[in-house]
């Protein structure tokens, strides 16, 4: 891939923030005509830069108030088991974020449910019926510090 302009990296910057933009304010912040501002858009999106746009729903608003962060270490880790590991929990929507990760845990999963009885279920019923796994821990978020979709480019 290319390097990016820096009215491709500022559009970037803008549309993390608001990707329901005005074009006429983006024209002027960036002093590109309309047809341009479109067709970087369009090869920031084919070029892979721009993956995808969605809205950030409120967890709180839909009744999903209880927050976990689940650590998971395998009984092994060859190839074949990680990889059927990491499918099953693509699957599963309560997992939000999912990372494998090396040191002392082989995943960190971000988990959203409504609350402990329902993490409980999703434990039982869902997560800890996965083969390979030796070990899972949670940690339940008391309060956000921070949370951002914005990448520092």
């Amino acid at each position: 891939m290319e390097e990016l302009s820096k009215q491709e990296v500022e559009l970037l910057r803008i549309l993390q923030k608001n990707a329901r933009f005005d074009i006429t304010d983006l024209t002027e912040r960036l002093h590109m005509s309309r047809t341009s501002v479109y067709d970087r858009i369009k090869k920031l999106e084919q070029e892979g830069y721009i993956k995808n746009y969605a809205a950030i729903v409120d967890h709180k608003k839909v009744g999903l108030n209880f927050i976990v962060i689940v650590t998971v270490s395998l009984n092994s880790q060859r190839l074949d088991y990680v990889e059927e590991f990491s499918r099953q929990v693509a699957m599963l929507d309560e997992v939000v974020e999912a990372y494998v990760t090396g040191g002392i845990f082989d995943y960190i999963l971000k988990v959203i449910v409504k609350d402990p009885e329902a993490f409980n279920d999703f434990i039982a019923t869902k997560l800890s019926v996965i083969p390979n796994i030796s070990k899972i821990k949670s940690s339940f978020v008391m309060n956000y510090v921070k949370q951002s979709t914005v990448l520092p480019i």
